[in-house]
Protein backbone atom coordinates (compact mmCIF):
# COMPACT_ATOMS: atom_id res chain seq x y z
CA UNK A 1 0.00 0.00 0.00
CA UNK A 2 1.20 3.16 -1.00
CA UNK A 3 2.04 5.63 2.10
CA UNK A 4 -0.50 8.31 0.95
CA UNK A 5 -3.08 5.39 1.85
CA UNK A 6 -1.79 4.60 5.03
CA UNK A 7 -1.83 7.77 6.06
CA UNK A 8 -4.15 9.63 4.37
CA UNK A 9 -7.32 8.04 6.71
CA UNK A 10 -5.36 9.52 9.84
CA UNK A 11 -4.50 12.90 8.97
CA UNK A 12 -7.08 15.49 10.02
CA UNK A 13 -5.22 18.16 7.03
CA UNK A 14 -6.89 15.48 4.83
CA UNK A 15 -10.41 15.38 5.41
CA UNK A 16 -10.50 19.03 5.94
CA UNK A 17 -9.38 19.52 2.70
CA UNK A 18 -11.07 16.87 0.62
CA UNK A 19 -14.22 18.13 2.15
CA UNK A 20 -13.87 21.63 1.63
CA UNK A 21 -13.05 21.04 -1.98
CA UNK A 22 -15.96 18.66 -2.30
CA UNK A 23 -18.46 21.35 -0.41
CA UNK A 24 -16.82 23.97 -2.79
CA UNK A 25 -17.31 22.36 -5.87
CA UNK A 26 -20.83 21.44 -5.03
CA UNK A 27 -21.80 25.00 -3.82
CA UNK A 28 -19.84 26.37 -7.08
CA UNK A 29 -22.64 23.85 -9.30
CA UNK A 30 -25.34 25.35 -7.62
CA UNK A 31 -24.22 28.65 -8.36
CA UNK A 32 -22.98 28.38 -11.79
CA UNK A 33 -26.91 28.49 -12.70
CA UNK A 34 -26.77 31.74 -11.60
CA UNK A 35 -22.85 32.78 -12.96
CA UNK A 36 -21.92 33.34 -9.60
CA UNK A 37 -19.49 31.26 -7.50
CA UNK A 38 -19.49 29.94 -3.41
CA UNK A 39 -16.90 33.18 -3.28
CA UNK A 40 -19.00 35.87 -4.73
CA UNK A 41 -21.72 34.49 -2.65
CA UNK A 42 -20.16 35.03 0.48
CA UNK A 43 -19.30 38.20 -1.26
CA UNK A 44 -22.42 39.51 -1.34
CA UNK A 45 -23.80 38.01 2.21
CA UNK A 46 -20.51 39.82 3.98
CA UNK A 47 -21.97 43.35 2.46
CA UNK A 48 -24.36 45.03 4.84
CA UNK A 49 -27.95 46.33 3.33
CA UNK A 50 -27.92 50.12 3.87
CA UNK A 51 -25.01 52.44 3.65
CA UNK A 52 -23.02 49.98 2.50
CA UNK A 53 -19.59 48.19 3.97
CA UNK A 54 -16.31 49.78 3.72
CA UNK A 55 -13.73 47.30 1.17
CA UNK A 56 -11.73 47.07 4.10
CA UNK A 57 -13.64 44.71 6.16
CA UNK A 58 -15.10 42.57 3.42
CA UNK A 59 -11.82 40.15 3.40
CA UNK A 60 -11.48 39.79 7.06
CA UNK A 61 -15.23 38.44 7.58
CA UNK A 62 -14.94 35.99 4.90
CA UNK A 63 -11.52 35.06 5.35
CA UNK A 64 -10.22 36.44 1.80
CA UNK A 65 -6.75 37.78 0.67
CA UNK A 66 -7.40 41.33 -0.46
CA UNK A 67 -5.90 40.79 -3.87
CA UNK A 68 -8.64 38.01 -4.69
CA UNK A 69 -11.18 40.05 -3.01
CA UNK A 70 -10.56 42.56 -5.50
CA UNK A 71 -10.95 40.33 -8.71
CA UNK A 72 -14.13 39.49 -7.00
CA UNK A 73 -15.41 42.72 -6.60
CA UNK A 74 -14.54 43.93 -10.13
CA UNK A 75 -16.44 40.79 -11.42
CA UNK A 76 -19.93 41.29 -9.10
CA UNK A 77 -19.34 45.13 -10.15
CA UNK A 78 -19.68 44.29 -14.00
CA UNK A 79 -22.36 42.47 -13.12
CA UNK A 80 -24.28 44.98 -12.09
CA UNK A 81 -24.65 43.40 -8.76
CA UNK A 82 -22.93 46.42 -6.27
CA UNK A 83 -21.51 49.33 -6.97
CA UNK A 84 -18.48 51.54 -5.46
CA UNK A 85 -18.44 55.14 -3.67
CA UNK A 86 -15.69 57.12 -1.94
CA UNK A 87 -16.63 58.14 1.55
CA UNK A 88 -17.99 62.18 1.39
CA UNK A 89 -15.21 62.94 4.49
CA UNK A 90 -12.44 60.43 3.84
CA UNK A 91 -11.65 59.61 -0.30
CA UNK A 92 -9.53 56.78 0.76
CA UNK A 93 -12.43 55.11 2.41
CA UNK A 94 -14.32 52.95 -0.02
CA UNK A 95 -17.70 51.52 0.25
CA UNK A 96 -19.56 48.75 -1.62
CA UNK A 97 -23.52 48.28 -1.63
CA UNK A 98 -25.66 46.06 -3.41
CA UNK A 99 -27.66 47.11 -5.98
CA UNK A 100 -31.57 45.89 -6.79
CA UNK A 101 -29.60 42.82 -8.77
CA UNK A 102 -27.11 42.25 -6.10
CA UNK A 103 -29.64 42.45 -3.51
CA UNK A 104 -31.80 39.24 -5.21
CA UNK A 105 -28.78 37.62 -5.43
CA UNK A 106 -27.88 37.73 -1.97
CA UNK A 107 -31.20 36.46 -1.03
CA UNK A 108 -30.50 33.45 -3.43
CA UNK A 109 -27.11 33.15 -1.65
CA UNK A 110 -28.39 33.10 1.33
CA UNK A 111 -31.03 30.27 0.50
CA UNK A 112 -28.52 28.39 -0.83
CA UNK A 113 -26.28 28.68 1.96
CA UNK A 114 -29.19 27.42 4.11
CA UNK A 115 -29.77 24.18 1.79
CA UNK A 116 -26.14 23.27 1.78
CA UNK A 117 -25.61 23.12 5.62
CA UNK A 118 -29.02 21.49 5.74
CA UNK A 119 -28.16 18.76 3.75
CA UNK A 120 -24.81 18.73 5.40
CA UNK A 121 -25.88 18.57 8.54
CA UNK A 122 -29.46 16.93 8.65
CA UNK A 123 -27.96 13.88 10.04
CA UNK A 124 -26.44 15.20 12.98
CA UNK A 125 -27.41 16.52 16.67
CA UNK A 126 -27.73 19.67 17.87
CA UNK A 127 -24.48 18.76 19.93
CA UNK A 128 -22.84 17.29 17.30
CA UNK A 129 -23.33 20.60 15.53
CA UNK A 130 -22.35 22.60 18.30
CA UNK A 131 -18.91 20.14 18.83
CA UNK A 132 -18.25 20.50 15.17
CA UNK A 133 -18.25 24.33 15.33
CA UNK A 134 -16.70 24.53 18.67
CA UNK A 135 -13.70 22.36 17.04
CA UNK A 136 -13.48 24.48 13.71
CA UNK A 137 -12.89 27.35 16.18
CA UNK A 138 -10.21 25.54 17.96
CA UNK A 139 -8.48 25.04 14.76
CA UNK A 140 -8.95 28.74 13.56
CA UNK A 141 -6.98 29.23 17.00
CA UNK A 142 -4.66 26.33 16.24
CA UNK A 143 -3.71 28.30 12.60
CA UNK A 144 -3.19 31.69 14.33
CA UNK A 145 -1.30 30.00 17.03
CA UNK A 146 1.13 28.53 13.83
CA UNK A 147 1.35 31.44 11.98
CA UNK A 148 2.52 33.60 14.86
CA UNK A 149 4.99 31.40 15.58
CA UNK A 150 6.20 29.93 12.45
CA UNK A 151 10.22 29.65 13.52
CA UNK A 152 9.14 27.24 15.63
CA UNK A 153 7.09 25.06 13.75
CA UNK A 154 10.23 25.34 10.83
CA UNK A 155 12.18 24.22 13.53
CA UNK A 156 9.94 21.24 14.50
CA UNK A 157 9.72 20.04 11.12
CA UNK A 158 13.51 18.87 11.17
CA UNK A 159 12.45 16.18 13.98
CA UNK A 160 9.61 14.44 11.54
CA UNK A 161 10.12 11.07 11.29
CA UNK A 162 10.27 9.68 7.33
CA UNK A 163 9.28 6.03 8.40
CA UNK A 164 5.51 5.06 7.69
CA UNK A 165 5.16 3.31 10.34
CA UNK A 166 6.45 6.07 12.74
CA UNK A 167 4.53 8.92 10.85
CA UNK A 168 0.84 6.63 11.42
CA UNK A 169 1.89 5.86 15.15
CA UNK A 170 2.37 9.83 15.65
CA UNK A 171 -0.38 10.37 13.65
CA UNK A 172 -3.21 7.75 16.03
CA UNK A 173 -1.39 8.28 19.21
Amino acid sequence: MELFERIAPHVLLYHLRANWLSVSKLFNDLAKEYDSTMAMAFVLLAIDEGPGTPVTKIAPRIGMEPNSLSRLLNSLEDKGAIYRENDTQDQRKVFVSLTELGKSLRIIAIQTVLEVENELTKDLSKDEKKLILKLMGNISSSIKYIRSNMDKLKEERSNVKTDASDIISQLIK
